[in-house]
């Protein structure tokens, strides 16, 4: 493969929260020690994603300019010196993150998060600032997680803009396996359950063996994501209303001989201000019961009362992106079919170039939920 410094890299160019990223020639990135380039298939654009390029998430700490958005698929086309698995032409999944080699506690998103405090100020103002909204991306060798080629582009008949999906399932993954550590025949409240990330989170744990009680206020949601996910007997919804007492009551009812759950895991996002289910799904759950936060929002408190806490021995976690070993799982379980991605699974999967990256923000704004994915593609496969 002819090595990548002979090309142009386009990408888009961020310069100011008040002013649109436009398209610009940027160097094509070189390898490393410790650092690979791909040349950057697919890349998943998130629903929020106008709300990051416009500084209306500030808990992100993106310091400006870089290339935006975190995760992509991609070729390997260079790899640095000490590269021992990795080869040119190997499809690849690039997990969005980078920590630091001395400090693996210290964690950013190219192109997504600034990380937190002096640490993550140097990671990210350094090596690892610019995402994947370019043709050609320098990524860290140990956040790169070969695909199986031959399983997914042909036994499985998936593509690379399918495979992007996988960095939202990814996600969740960090919260459902990682952060709740859900394990077969548990009992898993999922609130808010209709979006990209709360719908996945639904999926993947059926697919773990586990029971789903799902919440919502839109009843024709809930019933079309039982239709389409054809597991009745693991499955099953409650309609909120906002009376605590009710609401309460009509996720026990749900919950095996109404023992109440395992787990209550929110996604409660970054545009609402106050978790609107936590306090139902934590009051509905077992002795020694989990809670995993896993949504954005801004919230600077949460409201669960003490006693509760203390009396039912529950644990409050906090779950971000996933390990290296909960990425991995991620994937066996889409290479081995436990898991359907992209279009295989039902999904609207739309696709635009990198020059359309306008349409692609609207679009993923106005069309986001569950099984609705925007995809760019900086480069054809």
């Amino acid at each position: 493969m002819e090595p990548a410094t002979t090309y142009k890299n386009k990408a888009l160019w961020l310069t100011s929260f008040s002013k649109a990223p436009s398209i610009v020639d940027r160097p094509v990135p070189e390898a490393s020690t410790g650092s690979i380039v791909i040349r950057v298939l697919a890349a998943g654009v998130l629903p929020y994603t106008h709300l990051v390029h416009t500084g209306q998430i500030p808990q992100l700490n993106l310091r400006l300019p870089l290339v935006p958005n975190p995760c992509a698929v991609g070729l390997i086309c260079a790899t640095g010196p000490d590269a021992v698995r990795v080869q040119n032409g190997d499809l690849v999944y690039f997990d969005g993150t980078a920590r630091g080699r001395d400090d693996p506690e210290v964690v950013v998103m190219p192109g997504h998060h600034g990380g937190e405090g002096s640490r993550g100020l140097m990671l990210s103002e350094g090596e690892w600032r610019d995402g994947s909204l370019q043709q050609y991306q320098k990524v860290p060798l140990e956040s790169v997680h070969v695909l199986d080629k031959a399983r997914l582009l042909g036994e499985l008949g998936y593509s690379p803009v399918d495979l992007q999906t996988v960095s939202f399932f990814c996600v969740v993954g960090g919260a459902i396996m990682q952060g709740a550590d859900l394990r077969p025949a548990e009992t898993i409240i999922i609130g808010p359950s209709g979006g990209t990330f709360s719908g996945i989170a639904v999926e993947m744990s059926l697919a773990l063996g586990a029971n789903v009680v799902a919440l919502g206020r839109n009843e024709a949601k809930l019933a079309d994501m039982k239709k389409r996910l054809q597991c009745p007997g693991r499955f099953s919804y409650v309609v909120m209303t906002g009376d605590r007492d009710a609401d309460q009551a009509a996720i026990l009812k749900q919950t095996p001989n109404g023992a109440g759950a395992d787990v209550y895991n929110d996604w409660t996002p970054s545009w609402v201000n106050q978790s609107p289910y936590l306090l139902a799904g934590a009051q509905s759950l077992k002795k020694r019961g989990r809670v995993i936060l896993s949504g954005g929002t801004m919230s600077e408190v949460i409201g669960v009362p003490y006693q509760l806490v203390v009396g039912r021995e529950l644990r409050i976690l906090g779950s971000f992106m996933s390990s290296r070993d909960t990425v991995r799982k991620v994937i066996r379980m889409v290479e081995q079919g436990m898991l359907n991605v992209g279009a295989r699974s039902g999904s609207e999967v739309s696709v635009f170039s990198l020059d359309q990256h306008e349409e692609a923000i609207a679009h993923s704004s106005e069309q986001s939920g569950w099984r609705k994915y925007t995809v760019i593609t900086p480069n054809p496969y």
